[in-house]
């Protein structure tokens, strides 16, 4: 990874103003490995440019960023299966507007003096409210050199813990926003259609009451509660969608182990759905428990060119200067979100009490 890298990866969110690059790293099974023979040799160079002596841990190891940050940031999360994430606006940015538009009008039979019904366009820009957010690492002289002997990089570990760190965190704001501010997130955005319920039988809605009841049913049972969320999300958006289009369906980790149970005929709920949806992916996400009960969370993220939703931020990592104390060093890394802006609301469904 070249130092060119450190610009690209400024405009996708992560930055830091005081490195000057990414440690030299190496690919092993499609995994970024940091190259720690290369590094103590690109740190060597570093410090024999360097007139003014240091003293304790090498301050130059700290002008690096650990090239596994990018891997670990852009790494899918629950909520970016959903909405991809998308950066917007900068760091010092406190509010943003994302414009939503809606076609409007008619046609009307042809006459040489008349101009017909007319068509046009209706805006609404809605406005969302920034959440920045932070972590700080501590590096000890004395730990530093313990685990050096070790091979171990402790630095470049803890850069990779606080993005991990952050990155949990940011999967949490986009799926409930910030509370107290104008930040939502996919499940409690405003604009959301109200849930459906499941289809009762014999006064059963659970997924586990109606299965426990009819066990051999299983499949027909969890297809036929999918279906019902399929038709209210197609009966939303007046046909432009149809069995086609990408789909995403979120399960939680609490029920998704009803999708394969097999029916009578071996075929199972998954099976089913995907016979009858030619794009469909189902995401497992502990975050649809909820204390009302398992949801199910049904979105078309993409409609004539236009994402139905993002998850919006306007730094993903940032990692700040190294401040030195007398036998040890202290850095901040943080970041900024918008939380889960849904430009089009009738393009999600959900279905509550499975």
């Amino acid at each position: 990874m070249t130092n060119l890298d450190l610009e690209k990866a400024r405009e996708l969110g992560i930055s830091s103003p005081y490195a000057v690059g990414f440690m030299p790293y190496n690919e092993v099974n499609g995994k970024i490995r940091t190259d720690l023979d290369a590094a103590k040799r690109q740190l060597a160079m570093d410090s024999a440019s360097v007139t003014t002596p240091s003293v304790g841990a090498p301050s130059a190891l700290y002008t690096y960023l650990d090239p596994r940050i990018v891997e670990i940031l852009f790494g899918v999360t629950n909520a970016n299966r959903f909405f991809a994430p998308v950066k917007k606006g900068s760091w010092t940015d406190d509010f943003t507007q994302f414009p939503v538009e809606e076609i409007s009008g008619n046609v009307g039979p042809y006459a040489d003096y008349g101009d017909g019904p007319s068509s046009d366009t209706n805006h609404e820009f809605p406005v969302r409210q920034s959440f920045r957010y932070q972590t700080s690492l501590k590096y000890g002289d004395l730990e530093v050199a313990k685990l050096g002997v070790a091979g171990i990089d402790l630095a470049s570990r803890k850069q990779t813990a606080a993005a991990q760190v952050i990155a949990i965190a940011e999967n949490k704001f986009q799926f409930y926003g910030v509370k107290g501010l104008k930040s939502y997130g996919l499940l409690n955005d405003p604009n959301l259609p109200a849930s459906i319920t499941p289809i009762s039988v014999g006064g059963k809605s659970t997924w586990a009451d109606k299965v426990a009841a009819n066990p051999s049913d299983a499949a027909n049972i969890v297809f036929n509660d999918v279906m019902k969320l399929w038709g209210e999300l197609a009966s939303n958006n007046g046909g432009n969608i149809d069995v086609n289009n990408r789909i995403v369906l979120g399960v939680s980790n609490k029920v998704i182990s009803y999708l394969t149970i097999p029916n009578a005929y071996g075929k199972t709920a998954k099976t089913l759905l995907t016979e009858n949806f030619s794009n469909i992916e189902i995401v497992q996400a502990p975050e649809l428990s909820t204390a009302s009960g398992e949801m199910l969370y049904m979105v078309v993220p993409e409609l004539f060119g236009e994402p139905t939703g993002e998850c919006a931020f306007s730094e993903r990592f940032r990692m700040g200067r190294l401040v030195a104390e007398t036998s040890s060093f202290r850095q901040k890394a943080s970041a900024a979100t918008w939380g889960c802006v849904i430009r089009r609301p009738s393009l999600v469904a959900t279905m509550l009490g499975v």
